[in-house]
């Protein structure tokens, strides 16, 4: 118990109560630092100082003490060591009410006028000993959280190596991948702006997008896994699996695991590796299928941009969240619209007018494609896109073509 050397602290001006006090403790808690103080304000500058566990032993019989608000300053600190601090007050045997007041206050216990010095004893070894229990307790917390960091550098060490070896082996790996977050990051804003949660597990998730493929041999790492939405012959088949292998040692990186091992499930519940379908496929997973096929396809370097957003439309609700679909053709047109020479921009839906024309679909949350690329709009079209959008929201913005 005495090798912690948990300290005492005496809130008292009257010198022979406090000798008294201290021969006590010298006595029994040899090695235990006695400090000193003449009110609960220098008290409570000693314990920020001190900034850890101690056992204080306040005058609670006169108010120029200031006791009250010591104990009130200790119990709403929001460090533990100081909340959990041990309080004794000095009342009197002749005042129980004052007793009773003591330990509604805050105080933890209270020793009497005229000192049993057993009593005292017996008391303040009682509060060593509960010190003594907070201290292997916060302890054992530091030992927990050192422990609990270097497993979260291990797994970032972990997830840095498996990146390396994606830029390695995969073609154009890490241009892929640095496209691939940057749009995914786009559209989950778009999404939900507010949902950061959403932003930080894509960054984390699309860095690892292509660790299930490093199973597959070299002469098919560069093939599009896929056809016809599903992964197209048994070596393709194992990369969830060869994912979710490798994610088994990922023990503080659960969220980012399971979006990358459920990537390649389908929006019908036809995919793999769980059969998960619609909403209970993760968002990010859903984000980042239609990203991933979306690049796929654009690094073969055989389909126009266009082209590969119509072939994944057609696909929309059977392999892919439409939304996500609806949101990658708006990451095209927002990025046709910072070129030098933009071919459409975003307009607000209160600002459509007639004579316009679209130049990316308009879709409702529901997946009411309201208006196709290439509407002339007319006062009609106009009227119906507004009206709709009242009940039933626009997804994204609206594009139309520069004129």
């Amino acid at each position: 118990m005495e090798e912690t050397f948990i300290p005492f602290c005496l809130v008292e001006k009257n010198e022979s109560t406090k000798n008294a006090l201290k021969k006590v403790i010298e006595r029994v808690f040899r090695k235990s630092p006695i400090f000193t103080v003449d009110n609960g304000i220098e008290c409570w500058d000693l314990v920020q100082k001190f900034n850890d566990l101690m056992i204080i032993i306040a005058n609670y019989l006169e108010s120029e003490y200031h006791t009250e608000q010591l104990v009130k300053n200790i119990r709403e600190s929001e460090d533990p060591k100081i909340r959990n601090i041990f309080i004794i007050f000095i009342t009197s045997n002749s005042n129980v009410e004052l007793n009773f007041k003591a330990l509604q206050v805050g105080a933890d216990d209270f020793i009497n006028k005229p000192f049993l010095i057993d009593e005292v004893i017996a008391k303040f070894q009682n509060a060593y000993r509960i010190m003594h229990l907070y201290k292997q307790i916060f302890n054992r917390d530091a030992i927990i959280n050192d422990l609990r960091e270097e497993l979260r550098k291990d797994t970032l060490r972990m997830r840095d190596l498996l990146y390396l070896f994606e830029c390695l082996r995969i073609p154009d790996g890490a241009e892929r991948i640095s496209r691939i977050t940057e749009i995914a990051l786009w559209i989950a804003n778009e999404y939900d702006p507010n949902d950061l949660n959403l932003q930080n597990i894509i960054k984390d998730a699309a860095k690892l997008c292509f660790v299930g493929r490093l199973i597959l041999p070299e002469r098919n790492i560069g093939e599009i896994p896929t056809q016809n939405g599903y992964l197209k012959n048994e070596k393709m088949e194992k990369i969830p699996l060869f994912a979710k292998e490798l994610f088994s040692f990922f023990r503080s990186y659960e969220d980012v695991a399971d979006v990358v091992i459920h990537i390649y499930e389908n929006y019908d519940g036809s995919g793999m590796p769980d059969k998960l379908e619609k909403g209970k496929i993760p968002l990010a997973s859903r984000i980042l299928r239609v990203v991933i096929d979306y690049d796929d396809y654009y690094n073969q370097k055989k389909y126009e941009t266009n082209k590969i957003v119509s072939m994944l439309e057609a696909e929309s609700r059977r392999l892919y969240d439409f939304r996500v679909v609806v949101l990658l053709a708006q990451y095209l047109a927002f990025r046709s619209s910072q070129l030098k020479v933009p071919t459409e921009r975003p307009i607000e839906i209160e600002d459509l007018k007639e004579g316009m024309t679209l130049s990316r679909n308009v879709v409702t949350d529901s997946g009411l494609k309201v208006a196709v690329a290439g509407t002339l709009l007319t006062p009609e079209s106009v009227e119906r896109i507004q009206t709709i959008a009242k009940t039933d929201p626009i997804i994204g913005k609206i594009y139309v073509r520069i004129q």
